[in-house]
């Protein structure tokens, strides 16, 4: 059965998952096109939870829009009767939602008694009416949009074989006043924002530490800048290098067990290695230019980082122990902040254009091909990838003010995602939580 629906999407190349011996979508695939899917509005099956039902039906649609491997259909092209179909396959007309182009269906009920809630969700292949999914959850009122981000990652895991990013963070640098910079989280859709690190100072670069429970950040609250590690358990910062000149730019290995950051204190910037906690610092880069931004591979063999020995900053990639540095983008003269991909297999950075505009490019650091993400819409920067590597974050500028977009990692489906007020800056897209 499995079989025959992915056909159906389109997919040209499947991965075939080595436990269950399941076929799943690739979407890094070459022939891959999304999976048009509907989504009816949630049913409310106790008739006293409207406003959950507005609140779910957003979230699921959101999720599942952003997720990289859905079409989500537009409900205005539904036709069939919400009123007659429920929540069972008996139930439901499929030959209506063959005619308006899905070859997903979901519905989802909700049940509210009080502060409690339950939610019924299923999945549905709509060419031969076969239930794929069927999830129920419980909880309170306030706990829906988990339930819903949890039924989510359950529809991905089913046609990826990988977890969604739903319950991921992201961590960000804001301006809220002029004469400072706080640092902020958010989840990966730009709700429950809150900013942690407020000291009145300029706070700049976070960089999650590899395990998520933290972050690394750059900052001058006491001359600096100093680079601090962030606890979100404890909520308490402690410095892990203050070197006479810059500490900024921190890159955690993916081990845990090493951070790459830029240091000034040789008279001039170079790519550093030290422990996690700030020790056994290591020269990395030896060069008359300027070398910062470095950037982990996740098999921590290589570090990309930016490096003006060709004259202007270019992307170059070198060993973990600082040896075999090797130019990557030959095209523009600005190119700036890399950014590697969990799988491995391109580089994010951007580039500053003839116009001094800035967007956002990728690179495959073995073959050399760029590939265009953001094109006339402001400035976009610093991207970084989402842990599965399908989605991006980053700045962009198309509406004035610095705020946060993310977009699947082809440059598609660019959606703003920060909220409140203030510049936005600096993104980095934290790891799956422990």
């Amino acid at each position: 059965m499995i079989k025959r629906i992915l056909l159906v999407v389109g997919v040209g190349l499947l991965l075939s998952g080595p436990a269950s011996g399941r076929e799943y979508i690739k979407i890094t695939d070459p022939n891959f096109r999304p999976y048009p899917i509907a989504i009816p509005d949630i049913k409310d099956m106790s008739g006293t939870a409207a406003d959950l039902v507005r609140k779910g039906t957003e979230t699921l649609r959101f999720d599942l829009g952003v997720a990289g491997v859905f079409k989500v259909l537009d409900p205005r092209s539904f036709i069939a009767d919400p009123k007659q179909e429920g929540l069972s396959g008996a139930s439901i007309n499929f030959a209506d939602w063959i005619n308006v182009g899905a070859e997903g269906l979901i519905k989802v009920g909700i049940y509210r008694s009080g502060k409690n809630v339950a939610m019924e969700g299923h999945l549905f292949d709509v060419a031969s009416g076969k239930e794929l999914l069927h999830k129920k959850y419980k909880g309170n009122t306030a706990g829906l949009r988990k339930m819903v981000h949890r039924f989510a990652d359950a529809i991905v895991r089913h046609f990826t074989g990988s977890p969604g990013v739903f319950f991921t963070k992201i961590v960000f640098s804001k301006r809220t006043r002029r004469e400072s910079k706080e640092i902020c989280i958010m989840d990966f859709d730009g709700r429950n924002e809150r900013c942690v690190v407020k000291n009145g100072a300029i706070n700049l670069l976070p960089a999650w530490s590899a395990s998520g429970r933290g972050f690394y950040y750059s900052s001058y609250l006491h001359g600096g800048p100093h680079l601090y590690l962030y606890d979100l358990k404890t909520k308490k910062s402690r410095v892990i290098s203050k070197s006479p000149g810059l500490n900024i730019g921190a890159s955690a290995a993916p081990d845990g067990k090493a951070v790459a950051l830029t240091l000034s204190r040789d008279d001039n910037s170079e790519v550093y290695r030290l422990g996690a906690d700030g020790s056994r610092p290591r020269r990395l880069t030896r060069d008359w230019a300027i070398d910062s931004s470095p950037s982990w591979s996740p098999d921590a063999k290589h570090i990309a980082f930016v490096s003006e020995r060709s004259g202007n900053p270019q992307i170059y990639m070198m060993k973990a122990d600082g040896s075999g540095a090797k130019r990557l983008t030959f095209q523009g003269n600005y190119n700036q902040t890399p950014d590697w991909s969990p799988r491995g297999d391109f580089i994010l950075f951007n580039a500053r254009d003839e116009r001094l505009v800035y967007d956002i490019f990728k690179i495959n650091p073995t073959t050399g091909e760029i590939i265009r993400l953001t094109q006339d819409q402001g400035n976009n920067e610093h991207p970084t990838f989402a842990p599965n590597g399908d989605l991006v974050v980053f700045s962009s500028t198309r509406t004035g003010e610095s705020k946060l977009y993310i977009m699947n990692a082809d440059g598609t489906n660019q959606q703003l995602i920060s909220r409140g007020k203030g510049e936005y800056t600096t993104p980095e897209w934290g790891p799956w939580p422990e």
